[in-house]
């Protein structure tokens, strides 16, 4: 690629174009649904649109209804909605391109941030590229947290329960945000380069894709009541197979430079993921991130958002998907165990076996539940190892 100092504009204007973007479409896209919203087929809604998110107990007590809902701390909503500044940084080739700081900090944190480069691939739909968005530890970390639980994917039914499909033949599940230290930082990095708060995220979906897995092109721009739009897909790359793979979006304009690489790729594309020619694909690469979203900046549905992962050929590819709300999106948080039961009627449905009946919602499963303190005083002989951690603080009180 030529090093110019035209080139170096352009890449300054992309990388300051895609923060214009990405906020101007948090706020467009708060208006009403109108003509121009998605209607979703049911075999390609995604479970994911409902957030998996733990049901409350159905005891014959009206008060407890909602009681797991969590609460947003308005800190972290303020520190992670804070805006994202673009400056620019010469690559190896002598090219400018786009980076990310932030104010304040320093060190070693400047230096990851230094190395994450924005490359705008198309503006219909608006995808961008993230590279060296996450590090190799991240990414085995985020596997580590749901291998053990990988099932296979399931898209909604109208009578929204979940159904296997041949249109979506991955395996995958959800992790709990906030988790852990590592993927409260991947959130917070998602709602910086998003610029949409991380409460509008959905849980964190990993999903494997191995012999001929797929899942054809589907939108992901649906509407629940949950959250309103889901506005933005931030799709990153775990580990990257040895063929096939790519994320294709068959109906987009890619830019001149993207549609370039595309065709200068072309052996290397699958047959779905070079689709005659048309459109343009994203080959998988560990590290990277596609960020893209399913409305235009005056809130309308964008139809050229569909978008496919191609059969994976060889090896296994694993990623992990942040879909993003216009609103906060109301689902499972993990907290610190204080052994605190959050509800007085806690006790009531401890007592009616809801301990044993509901374990998600009053013990929790990954992140504690809305109950702790009086299921750590029942019969702890069934609890996961995850769910004994939750009753360590009862232990500690002393009398």
């Amino acid at each position: 690629m030529r090093t110019t100092r035209a080139s170096g504009r352009r890449a300054r204007r992309i990388g300051g174009a895609a923060l214009v973007a990405c906020v101007i479409a948090a706020l467009a896209s708060r208006g009403r649904a109108d003509d121009g919203d998605v209607v979703v087929d049911d075999d390609q809604r995604l479970i994911g649109w409902l957030g998996e998110v733990a049901r409350p107990p159905a005891p014959d007590v009206a008060d407890g209804a909602g009681a797991g809902r969590a609460s947003v701390d308005d800190d972290d909503a303020s520190s992670s909605s804070s805006m994202t500044t673009f400056a620019t940084t010469t690559t190896t080739s002598g090219e400018e391109a786009p980076r990310t700081s932030t104010s304040g900090g320093g060190g070693d944190e400047d230096d990851v941030e230094r190395s994450k480069v924005v490359e705008t691939l198309s503006w219909s739909p608006r995808v961008f590229l993230l590279k060296n968005f996450l590090s190799d530890e991240e990414c085995e970390h985020l596997i580590e947290l749901g291998e053990k639980k990988l099932e296979r994917s399931t898209v909604v039914n109208s009578d929204e329960s979940g159904a296997v499909s041949t249109a979506r033949t991955s395996f995958g599940t959800f992790v709990t945000r906030r988790l852990t230290e590592t993927l409260q930082r991947v959130e917070d990095r998602v709602a910086k380069y998003s610029g949409i708060p991380w409460e509008h995220q959905e849980q964190l979906q990993l999903l494997r894709y191995r012999d001929g897995q797929e899942y054809v092109a589907h939108h992901d721009g649906i509407i629940s009541e949950n959250g309103g739009k889901r506005i933005a897909t931030v799709l990153m790359f775990l580990r990257e197979p040895t063929s096939g793979g790519e994320t294709s979006f068959p109906q987009g304009t890619p830019l001149p430079e993207t549609k370039a690489a595309f065709l200068a790729n072309k052996d290397k594309l699958s047959e779905c993921g070079w689709n005659d020619g048309n459109g343009f694909s994203v080959i998988p690469k560990k590290g990277e991130a596609v960020l893209f979203f399913s409305f235009h900046i005056n809130g309308t549905n964008d139809p050229f958002a569909n978008h496919a992962s191609c059969p994976t050929l060889g090896g296994t590819k694993y990623t992990a998907t942040k879909w993003i709300h216009e609103n906060p999106f109301e689902t499972g948080t993990a907290k610190t165990p204080t052994c605190t039961d959050e509800t007085e009627l806690c006790p009531v449905w401890a007592q009616g076996h809801e301990c044993e009946r509901n374990p998600v919602f009053m013990m929790g499963e990954e992140s504690v539940g809305a109950c702790s303190k009086s299921c750590c005083a029942r019969d702890r002989s069934k609890l996961t190892d995850i769910q004994k951690s939750f009753c360590v603080p009862c232990d500690k009180v002393t009398v």
